[in-house]
């Protein structure tokens, strides 16, 4: 079943998302106004102002859906064949990698999200809630199938998988650990902290819920 049509407002809510993101990736969030959108639509600035109540809700909306996608693939790679370790080390491992390559080689996308970061943004925290609700999923099964301890409460060991990947999700932390030479990235000490997380989670008992 296909998405609904959208109606004639909704249309032009998205129109001007897309208008925003497109040149937020060209000349940059900060440099962009409310009135250059308007121009680049054919519109007047009142007439975006009809359906975002200022540039930081175009800011924000803009946000949403980059982290949307994120979310988007992270639950695709959550949803893949595999134990459930295997899963988060995948899922930790791919997110990282989309964050570097995205969050650090465009520099522009790269601005927004630490400004969203630093400012906390509503994006943000929705997209930090989602995140810990995907790594949650995955604990809550590797629990049902005995990979993970059975102790672990899956909702504080999502939230708690998150803060301690931080250093690999999170853009200026990822650039500050960028190696200086132009040489492949070095994924060595993100494993290690993959390996930290599941050890911390594994059931030594190895027997699933009953």
């Amino acid at each position: 079943m296909g998405r609904p049509p959208l109606s004639p407002a909704e249309a032009t809510r998205e129109r001007i998302l897309d208008t925003a993101e497109e040149m937020f990736l060209r000349i940059g969030y900060a440099k962009t106004t409310v009135a250059d959108i308007a121009q680049a639509l054919g519109m007047s600035s009142a007439n975006v102002y009809r359906f975002f109540a200022s540039k930081s809700a175009i800011n924000d909306a803009v946000c949403r859906r980059l982290m949307a996608r994120m979310e988007a693939e992270m639950r695709a790679v959550a949803a893949g064949p595999g134990s459930a370790a295997a899963r988060l080390e995948a899922l930790i491992l791919s997110t990282h990698r989309r964050n570097r390559d995205l969050l650090t080689q465009e520099r522009r996308v790269h601005d927004m999200v630490d400004a969203a970061i630093a400012e906390s943004w509503e994006a943000v925290e929705a997209h930090k809630q989602a995140c810990n609700a995907i790594f949650a999923g995955l604990v809550r099964e590797g629990i049902a199938a005995g990979e993970f301890s059975p102790v672990a409460d899956p909702e504080l060991m999502g939230e708690t998988v998150g803060s301690a990947c931080c250093s690999l999700f999170h853009p200026t932390l990822i650039a500050q650990c960028a190696r200086p030479d132009a040489g492949p990235p070095d994924e060595t000490p993100a494993r290690r902290l993959v390996w930290l997380v599941l050890e911390a989670l594994r059931n030594r008992d190895r027997r699933p819920m009953p």
